[in-house]
């Protein structure tokens, strides 16, 4: 049988709005939920009223790619080798493009 957490109610302090509708997180918050940036919350308002936000954790496309193993046709491709080759032709086209060239 799975084991049931109890949440237990913590307060992590205040944040203020900007006139863009923007706050910063606590630290003692971003800490305990291991937030960084870029990553992204998920809001919420439940029936109570109350409004939930739910830490999603940015993953990079290493990560995605990992966990959702795609079938080239062939046996032993380095899928690492292959992500590092893209980006580094993105970057080239990007810095072309930037160069105007």
């Amino acid at each position: 049988m799975p084991r049931v957490t109890q949440s237990v109610e913590r307060d992590f302090g205040e944040s203020t709005l900007t006139s863009k509708g923007q706050t910063t997180l606590p630290s003692e918050l971003r800490q305990a939920f291991g937030l960084d940036a870029g990553d992204r919350l998920r809001w919420r308002r439940l029936p109570d009223g109350s409004l939930v936000a739910e830490p999603r954790k940015r993953r990079s496309i290493v990560d995605f790619a990992r966990a959702n193993p795609i079938r080239l046709g062939k046996k032993g491709v380095d899928i690492d080798a292959l992500i590092d080759e893209a980006i580094t032709e993105a970057m080239a086209d990007k810095l072309q493009r930037s160069r105007g060239t």
